[in-house]
């Protein structure tokens, strides 16, 4: 294969790889990936600018990698355990709502799921991610409580306090169950996004060194991709890659 190629094919590792540590990568994962290519210093500091355009910082050691800030996964839960630790004895009033909500008085049920609502928006403000809107939050907390509420009645033989931990406790859980299957799908979209990419990239060093449109087998020789995976990664991408027909 042409050296110029392979250093195109390269490069395109060295995003894909920069991809999925977070637009990041290190120096040493950079020459390890261009091994088999004679280059000089110089060469590599054009490389280091070239994937800065392209928004990849390039650190010095793994050691610095690791020190990039990670996702904010548990916003919600430490500002739960804040909440959690507040030294706030139960109310009369509370209390007595939660013994008759346990008896499943449909008035103390609607009385105590309201005395919960500010705390349900308090929570979802103080969540710091970018992954769901804290409407979004307020809906998954609203729900979580309902079913905290209703299920009091198991809960006979519990203390005050104990019930409060059992609503909270609920309405956190359905927050965070919200917010991961958020950050699973956002995950698979930007794997999506960044194989159709790693396509179209092919596909245009392709075209440009045959200087003609290519087809899928081309394509698949060119990558040493099987078939049937550049045909998924095509019905994927839509309209937005054309190849030549079969004839």
């Amino acid at each position: 294969m042409d050296n110029k190629i392979i250093f195109r094919e390269m490069l395109s590792e060295i995003k894909k790889a920069a991809n999925e540590t977070g637009d990041v990568i290190t120096q040493d994962k950079i020459k390890e990936i261009l091994a088999g290519i004679p280059l000089e210093e110089e060469h590599f500091k054009l490389i280091y600018n070239y994937l800065s355009e392209q928004n990849i910082r390039v650190v010095d050691s793994l050691e610095e990698l690791e020190e990039q800030p990670q996702e904010d996964g548990g916003s919600l839960a430490l500002y739960l355990d804040e909440l959690m630790s507040l030294e706030r004895e139960v109310t009369e009033d509370e209390r007595e709502l939660m013994l008759q909500a346990m008896e499943q008085e449909a008035g103390a049920k609607e009385r105590l799921i309201e005395s919960y609502l500010p705390l349900i928006c308090e929570m979802a403000s103080g969540y710091e991610g970018d992954d769901v809107l804290a409407e979004d939050l307020i809906q998954e907390g609203n729900l979580g409580l309902l079913m905290a509420i209703e299920s009091l009645g198991q809960l006979k033989n519990e203390s005050p306090a104990a019930c409060r931990a059992h609503i909270i406790n609920s309405i956190n859980e359905a927050m965070e169950q919200m917010i991961d299957s958020s950050r699973k799908t956002k995950k698979m979209d930007e794997g999506i996004v960044s194989r159709v990419s790693h396509l179209d990239e092919a596909i245009r060093n392709l075209e440009r060194d045959l200087e003609h449109k290519v087809s899928a087998e081309e394509l698949s020789a060119y990558l040493e991709m099987p078939l049937e995976e550049i045909k998924d990664v095509l019905r994927m991408a839509g309209d937005q890659i054309e190849l030549e027909k079969d004839q």
